[in-house]
């Protein structure tokens, strides 16, 4: 007669340094569902499944001095029924019975919520390795032979359980991790939004404030002016200077106050910036642009349509000062799962490793750090005499996607 133990550690489990609850984690979705209390933990449940009353018997008398909590099924069908009911830690399973075999029950114990994490140990009569690469492809995790010897029993219990606390352990410990890559995306989301609203901030009183007393510092120096043209030359000449040194201050903070957060950003959305970016750089710098695009943009999350033309910039950037290029081409696509650039130019190129070492293009890790902040990839290809291609990925979560 040949018997199957399971061990399934997922109820309270009395070891040193650790003991959950079997409610407390949801091995399904991998995620703690409810807080943890180890105030009164639980004995193993073990499930002992034979047709034979004896040999239940027997196997009780084995285990029940290390304190399990012991339970009993008289074929497989029964032992699925309590393993429903009792989510148990160890279940033992003989091979050969009426209603539902020890195989038969392994298969469907493994399609159960939870019972993909069960080891399993096969108690055999045989030593024929046909029989135990069955029971392996059930879903069993070891095998011992019959008759029983009850110290390697104990043995290999023991050690089943522990391997089972050590995965469980590491289970615990990637949620763990997990959350707090959460957390710290969530926070450096926080810290780039901030940055972002100060940028806003600090344009708005560039502009309106500084931006309004310049000017009317200059319209007040015009005035002065025209009172003074018809006397000595040299105020006027003085008059002259004064104005268009604040003229151009004046120009200077308005395309500080632009480049802090552009009002056509908000106000003709993230493609016609970019268009107009690419335009104004074949225009203005004799280049041939192209821009192409797909998808949705309307319901991008403030802090990625920002970061997204900062790197644009950034990349048309580099390749008007840096690149010595005739071509370069802007692609933008949105899906649902995210978003991608991809800049390329036929300009100059250069080494990916040393770029920060000729101070030419240390915009580029800025770069790398806000895509970082947003979970996001970027790849730059480069190489000497062979052009750039910057290609910047940025997922979108559906929580993010502005309502």
């Amino acid at each position: 007669m040949k018997v199957v133990m399971i061990l399934y550690v997922c109820h309270d489990i009395e070891f040193p340094s650790l003991s959950v609850r079997r409610e407390e984690y949801d091995f399904r979705k991998g995620r703690q569902i409810m807080p943890v209390d180890n105030s009164q933990p639980n004995k193993p449940v073990i499930i002992i499944t034979d047709d034979h009353r004896a040999t239940r018997r027997l196997i009780r008398s084995v285990l029940a001095p290390h304190g399990y909590e012991l339970l009993e099924a008289a074929n497989g069908r029964a032992m699925l029924d309590l393993y429903t009911e009792s989510q148990p830690d160890l279940i033992l399973l003989d091979i050969v019975m009426p209603v539902m075999d020890g195989l038969e029950a392994c298969r469907r114990l493994r399609t159960l919520p939870g019972g993909e994490n069960v080891p399993v140990l096969i108690f055999t009569a045989y030593d024929e390795g046909a029989e135990m690469e069955q029971a392996f492809l059930a879903g069993a995790s070891d095998f011992i032979g019959k008759p029983v010897n009850p110290a390697e029993l104990q043995h290999r219990v023991k050690r089943l359980l522990h391997l089972r606390k050590l995965e469980l352990q590491r289970e615990l410990a990637e949620i763990e991790l997990q959350s707090s890559y959460t957390t710290i995306r969530s926070l450096s989301r926080k810290v780039l939004n901030a940055y972002e609203e100060e940028k806003v901030r600090l344009a708005r009183e560039l502009h309106d404030e500084v931006g309004m007393t310049l000017t009317t510092l200059k319209l007040n120096l015009q005035l002065l002016h025209k009172k003074l043209s018809t006397q000595d030359s040299v105020p006027e000449k003085q008059l002259m200077s004064l104005i268009e040194n604040v003229n151009h201050l004046l120009s200077n903070i308005r395309d500080k106050a632009v480049f802090l957060r552009p009002p056509s950003l908000d106000e003709l959305g993230l493609v016609a910036v970019i268009e107009n970016m690419v335009n104004e750089l074949s225009q203005y710098i004799g280049l041939r642009g192209e821009f192409t695009t797909g998808g949705n943009y309307e319901k991008l999350p403030v802090e990625i349509e920002t970061a997204l033309y900062r790197c644009i910039q950034e990349a048309l950037t580099n390749v008007a000062r840096h690149a010595s290029a005739g071509r370069f081409s802007v692609r933008l696509d949105c899906s649902a799962k995210d978003v991608r650039v991809k800049v390329r130019d036929d300009g100059i190129g250069f080494d990916p490793r040393t770029h920060g070492d000729d101070g030419k293009h240390l915009g580029l890790q800025g770069m790398k750090e806000r895509v970082d902040l947003l979970s996001g990839t970027i790849e730059i290809n480069s190489s000497p005499g062979k052009g750039t291609e910057i290609q910047i990925t940025i997922p979108l979560l559906e929580q993010e996607v502005k309502k």
